[in-house]
Formats: structure tokens, sequence, C-alpha cells
């Protein structure tokens, strides 16, 4: 048996994107966070408007809400 001629065999590989991850500051989460909890129903707009996904801006709503809002004030 020839499996050589069967297996593909990967000779060149390019990355075609290159998007890279968002390091975002505590500020901009926290200034996102809170355009996001202007109004009921703003979570999907506002992350589209900031590119993030609304799991993500959740999370991150749900990691402010367990902070001691004096480390919030203090942070700013």
């Amino acid at each position: 048996m020839d499996s050589d001629r069967r297996s593909a065999q990967v000779e060149r590989l390019e990355v075609v994107d290159t998007r890279r991850r968002r390091r975002w500051s505590e500020d901009e989460k926290l200034k996102i966070v809170l355009e996001s909890l202007q109004s009921p129903r703003q979570v999907a707009a506002t992350a589209r408007r900031y590119g993030v996904s609304r799991s993500l801006l959740l999370r991150w709503r749900r990691s402010f809400r367990t902070r001691p809002v004096t480390a919030l004030v203090r942070s700013s």
C-alpha cells in the first residue's frame, strides 16, 4: 500500500486573518458597562458599538456588580 499518495501534505501554511485581541483597560470597561446600564435593553446595542460580544459585556457587568462601590470610586 502506498499511503503517501493518499495523504495530503502541508507544505506551506499562511495566516490570513491577523486580528488580535483587544486589551480593554479597567476604565474603558467601566465606561462601556455604565453606558450599557443607562437604559433597558442596551446590552446588544452597546456591545455592537464597541465591537465586543454580548456575553463579554455581560461578564464585565457581573464583575463590576460584585466589586465594592468604594473600589470603583478609587479606581476612577
